[in-house]
């Protein structure tokens, strides 16, 4: 047991230092990746080498990560400047003046779009800036992004988070099958989704005069997530549900009106209409919107991944602003001056960033990651796949993939659903979504989002508006999991 405590100990220093203490995570990552790297020495038989070797992989995927966040930084700070981000929100307020439609729109519904196509942090670096560029209070918008990516996180950017998650259990399950009973878990969550961003953002009063759209959206969404999960395939999975949700709320909205309380209506803040036309204004999202599934599916993933995933999605992104830019009439030296300001916004997340990836890295190869798993799988016996959820939560936290996740536990997971004579297909699938709520709360997300909308600093409070979704939806998910292997999908897949 004591080694047990010692394992978790790291987890629980960081939270009590960002959430109870109130502390920066750039303060508190340094102080603990120092203490874990000590721990893994003494207590878990880490060599010398290896943590150099965590030291180095972590500071590596550190950078890499905020070299995105910077990218979606440099985006908004550019549209902001030249005035398109004003046009932006007259355009967004003439399709609904709702405030919490629009909440729906951007952060879920755009959110899940990103994450299709692009995956590795996209929703939240481009999703929350630009819900603060139309006034929403910057920890709102980073609280709405991050539940939302508590969805498509299971497939990632065109689906590679169930395609090479469960690469090690092929013999157990084909792509599709993976695939088709993690949207079936999934499609209670994408159902409750619009009711949950609601409730957190606008609190009860939020739901006044919305309920027949709340229910429009969370059922258009759980059955089209469920016909391109069992159907179609996890490589459109994501793409296809946010871009046709988008295109449902607009139908919706034509179609009905929704009387609006005063106090969510959209106030703009200017009485003076822009002259700029709606297609220059939105240029730089418009051509992201294209560049990133243009480029994801013209290429390899052994070639899109060679420098890291977030290397192309953060140089698509720069790309989309830097083109968007020329659009916007923006001249080079005043779009370096742009970029120039976010680099200096986010120094201070490549600090923390960097701590807690080598902080993850040296847990995962000193095997202390492994122990906490192993720890709550042995004690879970017929309620294993309730622990599979958990555990996969567990595992996207710290290393912030839900891919990394699939990775380090997809085997552990199938060996005991064997040994317990369950189904390993539901089993894994509780893994797998387990993984993609699991960066609703990653420090590394957390930290990530909040740099974008300006709150470094206030990861605690960031976490203290996420994790009340974060549980609901783990213990959701738990009884599914429970439910469909022993009731309701025991032998599916399964050669009997």
């Amino acid at each position: 047991m004591l080694n047990v405590a010692l394992a978790v100990s790291p987890i629980v220093a960081v939270l009590i230092g960002v959430i109870g203490l109130k502390k920066s995570a750039m303060k508190v990552a340094p102080i603990v990746m120092i203490y874990t790297v000590i721990l893994g020495w003494l207590f878990f038989n880490g060599s010398a080498s290896g943590m150099l070797q965590s030291f180095h992989k972590g500071v590596g995927d550190g950078i890499r990560i905020v070299y995105l966040i910077f990218a979606a930084f440099s985006m908004l700070v550019m549209t902001i400047e030249t005035g398109a981000m004003d046009k932006m929100k007259e355009v967004i307020a003439d399709i609904t003046d709702d405030r919490r439609i629009q909440v729906l729109i951007i952060a879920v519904m755009f959110g899940i779009f990103l994450e299709g196509v692009a995956g590795a942090g996209a929703p939240a670096a481009v999703a929350a800036p630009f819900l603060v560029g139309l006034g929403f209070n910057p920890i709102s918008a980073a609280t709405a992004a991050l539940i939302a990516n508590g969805i498509p996180g299971s497939w990632g950017g065109a689906g590679v988070t169930t395609i090479m998650g469960s690469q090690a259990v092929r013999e157990y399950m084909s792509i599709m099958e993976a695939s088709s009973m993690t949207g079936r878990i999934h499609m209670l969550g994408a159902f409750i989704m619009p009711f949950l961003v609601t409730l957190t953002i606008f609190g009860k009063k939020g739901m006044k005069n919305l309920g027949g759209f709340l229910v429009f959206a969370g059922s258009f969404m759980a059955a089209t997530l469920f016909v391109f999960s069992n159907i179609i395939g996890p490589e459109v999975t994501s793409m296809c549900t946010g871009l046709l949700a988008i295109i449902a709320t607009l139908v919706y909205l034509k179609i009905f009106k929704i009387k609006t309380p005063s106090e969510f209506l959209y106030k703009p803040e200017k009485t003076n209409k822009s002259n700029m036309p709606a297609h220059k204004a939105f240029a730089p999202y418009l051509i992201l919107m294209i560049l990133l599934p243009a480029v994801r599916y013209s290429f390899d993933l052994s070639v899109l991944a060679r420098y890291g995933y977030t290397v192309w999605v953060g140089t698509v992104i720069f790309i989309s602003a830097f083109l968007g830019a020329l659009v916007l009439g923006v001249k080079i030296p005043e779009f370096a001056g742009h970029a120039k300001n976010a680099f200096k916004k986010v120094i201070p997340a490549l600090v923390a960033m960097c701590g807690l990836l080598v902080l993850s890295d040296v847990m995962v190869s000193t095997g202390m990651m492994s122990l906490l798993a192993k720890t709550l799988s042995n004690a879970a016996g017929k309620g294993y796949p309730f622990v599979a959820v958990a555990i996969g939560a567990l595992g996207s936290f710290m290393t912030g993939t839900g891919l990394g996740s699939n990775i380090m536990f997809a085997t552990m997971h199938v060996e005991a659903a064997t040994s317990l004579g369950l189904n390993p297909i539901t089993v894994f699938a509780g893994q797998n979504v387990g993984g993609a709520i699991g960066n609703m709360i990653c420090i590394n997300n957390v930290v990530a989002v909040a740099t974008t909308v300006g709150v470094l600093g206030k990861e605690g409070q960031l976490m203290k508006k996420v994790l009340p979704a974060f549980l609901l939806i783990l213990v959701l998910y738990g009884l599914a999991a429970l439910m469909y292997t022993h009731y309701l999908f025991p032998n599916f897949g399964v050669l009997v």
